[in-house]
């Protein structure tokens, strides 16, 4: 009974060990959530709290700040003390909007006007300088099997039949997801880039695949049985067809072999290629993300460079850490693919937040019952203002997702030449309606940034000494006393088939 009170006051905890916070940030009102709101502890330290309102602080080597400041669109910013925050719960009051001789100096801008000046001060208001900066950045994947349907037509071989098709479809796993967390610092501007990794974690998930794997080893084997020495198959799908030959055939249906322990020299080279595939990818997911910036040109996201193709409402007027913003909408016109809104500082036109998604597929191909679809693109830029006027990056967020469809009959024929009768030996008649999906989401937090000196970034060597470790199910301790997005409840319920813990 002692251990289980300590336990519950450890949750209930917000003020840790003195070196860290813990907190949900909620609407005083309506008692919902507020994500995404800006917590600073400092000049240029802060985060932002997560899809859910939450948010953690480690103070690390710092003591934590006299105060705390935290602001969202909408709401009245509020200072407070660590020690005031009590039972990790924050509450930001709603702010009112007095429209005062501000909106009567602006010439009554409409918002296409608005869009203009904020493309003009682009270059003034964004810190463009070379600076380090300690990021977060989580890459989350999520496959969603939305149609797995074998309707067997006819079959020969014993054992496959409509009963193993429906078997099949039932363990695919409809929904599976992994995630891969870097905790790194960041050299450079929006342009060029440098990552090196302090420490990483990858929530792996096999797709729970082994149930699946069992089925597929037994209809392997089934087939193998049936299949006579020497005999091809002739695979027809529609009007394509192809010939497959005895090597081909004994190479594609071999039943799956016990894999081997590794050896340490494996192991340690599985090591090595893992955290260089990592610091790659990391590299590239960066860049992504830096390529993908408002005002640059010629990117999937064109609502600034082709803003003709765009129509727009000034939908009123917001409030955010003691600055007015205009609330501006936009839809497309001539076929533009995007909607979203946008937050545009009253004063010196630079945009503190602006969110988007996509209203119709970026790309579609369908032919001959095959078809795909990049049917997700949207996104979340935030940017916080600091004390020389300065607009510097906070958070970022994109997520991209693609669908794939199969709805094609296929025949599998054994043929046999060297056998008395008929060539024909076995047939299996399918129809196939497969649909699948897959989500792919970025996010990148800013916690620190500091400047470097010119020429520095030359100097700046990449590094691959860092802690790396693969999870089969979530373990809250990885991140203990580092900064990172706080996990939400997807995350923290993380558990793959395979639930036992291993590190690379």
């Amino acid at each position: 009974m002692k251990s289980l009170l300590v336990f519950f006051l450890f949750l209930q905890a917000t003020f840790v060990q003195a070196q860290e916070i813990k907190a949900k940030v909620l609407d005083a009102g309506t008692k919902q959530p507020i994500p995404y709101a800006n917590v600073v502890f400092g000049e240029n330290r802060g985060l932002v709290t997560n899809e859910e309102g939450y948010f953690s602080y480690n103070a690390e080597e710092d003591k934590l700040p006299e105060i705390v400041k935290i602001s969202s669109l909408g709401y009245e910013l509020l200072k407070i003390t660590p020690a005031e925050i009590s039972e990790g719960i924050i509450y930001l009051k709603p702010a009112s909007i007095e429209l005062g001789e501000v909106f009567l100096s602006n010439k009554n801008l409409s918002a296409k006007e608005i869009l203009e000046k904020v493309k003009e001060e682009v270059n003034h208001n964004y810190n463009f300088d070379n600076s380090k900066k300690r990021i977060f950045l989580r890459q989350s994947g999520t496959s969603y099997v939305r149609r797995f349907d074998m309707e067997v037509d006819k079959s020969t071989i014993e054992g496959i039949d409509q009963d193993l098709m429906n078997e099949i479809s039932a363990k695919i796993p409809k929904v599976s997801d992994s995630y891969k967390e870097v905790l790194a610092d960041m050299y450079g501007n929006y342009d060029t880039q440098k990552v090196n990794i302090i420490k990483a974690a990858n929530l792996y998930n096999p797709q729970s695949m082994k149930n699946l794997e069992e089925i597929t080893e037994n209809f392997n084997t089934l087939f193998m049985n049936t299949l006579k020495e020497r005999s091809y198959l002739k695979i027809k799908s529609g009007i394509i067809g192809f010939k497959v030959d005895e090597d081909e055939l004994k190479e594609g249906l071999v039943v799956t072999e016990k894999k081997e322990e590794k050896t340490p020299e494996e192991k340690e080279k599985a090591r090595v290629k893992s955290r260089k595939y990592l610091q790659e990818s990391s590299d590239a997911n960066v860049k992504r993300l830096m390529n993908g910036m408002f005002w640059k040109e010629d990117i999937t996201f064109n609502l600034f460079d082709k803003s003709n193709k765009y129509k727009y409402n000034l939908n009123g007027y917001a409030y955010i850490d003691s600055n007015t913003v205009y609330v501006i909408d936009f839809e497309p016109k001539r076929g533009a693919d995007f909607k979203g809104r946008m937050y545009v500082n009253t004063l010196d036109y630079g945009v503190h937040r602006l969110e988007y998604e996509n209203v119709k597929p970026l790309k579609k191909f369908r032919l001959f019952g095959i078809s795909t679809a990049d049917d997700v693109y949207r996104g979340k830029m935030i940017f916080v203002k600091d004390e020389a006027g300065k607009y510097n990056l906070s958070y970022l967020e994109r997520e991209t997702g693609e669908t794939v469809g199969i709805k094609r009959p296929l025949t599998i024929i054994e043929k046999n030449k060297h056998v008395k009768g008929r060539r024909k030996q076995n047939e299996l008649d399918l129809d196939l309606d497969l649909r699948v999906s897959e989500i792919v989401k970025l996010q990148l937090v800013v916690y620190q940034t500091e400047a470097m000196a010119p020429g520095s970034l030359d100097n700046i060597a990449a590094t691959d000494d860092f802690e790396y470790k693969t999870f089969k199910t979530y373990n809250p301790d990885f991140w203990s006393g580092y900064n990172i997005i706080e996990p939400n409840e997807a995350i923290k319920n993380f558990v793959a088939l395979d639930a036992e813990n291993e590190s690379l």
